[in-house]
């Protein structure tokens, strides 16, 4: 990442709640070659069926961020 606020907010995170194994969700991806860490956040749904009705269980998606959502700096820097 080009920023540190992942790792930042993951501290604060740990000081807030006392716990020294608090986690902030992110998803490994291949980018460019390699295995990065990013931020995500997860979207919950229901899918539709063939009649139009929705599905009574949820399906869930993680969706990442092209830029930092604490300082606004691009994540994956251009190779």
């Amino acid at each position: 990442m080009a920023c540190n606020c992942f790792e930042e907010a993951k501290e604060k995170v740990r000081e807030a709640t006392g716990d020294p194994h608090a986690m902030i969700r992110g998803v490994f991806t291949p980018i460019n070659g390699k295995i990065r860490l990013l931020p995500s956040i997860e979207v919950l749904y229901r899918k539709k069926k063939k009649d139009g009705t929705f599905c009574k269980s949820q399906s869930s998606i993680d969706l990442t961020y092209q830029y930092c959502p604490f300082c606004g700096k691009k994540i994956i820097e251009d190779d």
